[in-house]
């Protein structure tokens, strides 16, 4: 063994724990972002107080992610990113017909909206504000996303869906399966149901179905 090769073996060693480290410090500091910013949305959240509830200085959020402003937009990604995975349909899924597919893909969608509020709020909060950072999304994650929908949609649903408004369709559809769970604390003070539920989320599942496809 040469001596290069022998000063640097010890250094490939070090350097995968380092590494990994790194890894897991910015995956922490975009967790804590995800919470942050879908608590007090973009302009109230400071990236100082990020970095305390991640356990890590300011100067690491600015060596990870440079701004505040791109810490929000790797947020957004990967809550998109999420979104994609938990959504997406199998093979098995693809292979029914066009009213099954649209019943299968309602069903993620509801219950990932269920589990994931602070992609609602962070949502709410960037359509109420609008502005270029709701542009970006809508234009790189949402339109694609409706478009897909829409499409199957109209498939699965031609004498409903070409007789309306495409748009007030789509919305009316998104609010129905997600807003029980932007007003949770409202749903449990008025009628003392926990909506995020296993219960109660099937429940609204066939729901939305039912009302949807009349069965």
């Amino acid at each position: 063994m040469t001596a290069d090769k022998i000063k640097n073996k010890p250094q490939k060693r070090v350097r995968e724990p380092v590494q990994a480290r790194s890894a897991e410090t910015r995956a922490k500091i975009l967790e804590v972002a995800y919470n942050v910013f879908a608590e007090k949305g973009y302009d109230t959240a400071n990236t100082r107080d990020i970095a305390a509830a991640a356990g890590v200085t300011h100067t690491t959020i600015r060596y990870h992610f440079g701004s505040k402003d791109e810490l929000w937009r790797e947020t957004v990604r990967q809550m998109f990113a999420r979104t994609r995975a938990q959504l997406e349909l199998s093979e098995e899924d693809l292979s029914q017909p066009p009213e099954e597919r649209l019943k299968i893909y309602l069903r993620k969608y509801i219950f990932y909206c269920a589990k994931n509020a602070n992609h609602l709020r962070i949502m709410i909060a960037e359509s109420v504000r609008g502005g270029e950072r709701l542009n970006w999304i809508a234009n790189n994650f949402i339109r694609p996303g409706h478009e897909a929908i829409l499409s199957l949609a109209e498939e699965t649903l031609p004498d409903n869906v070409g007789k309306l408004s495409t748009v007030s369709v789509l919305y009316s559809v998104v609010g129905m399966c997600h807003l029980p769970f932007v007003l949770s604390n409202e749903v449990d003070a008025l009628y003392g149901i926990d909506i995020t539920s296993d219960e109660a989320i099937n429940a609204h599942i066939d729901t939305v179905i039912a009302l949807i496809f009349k069965n």
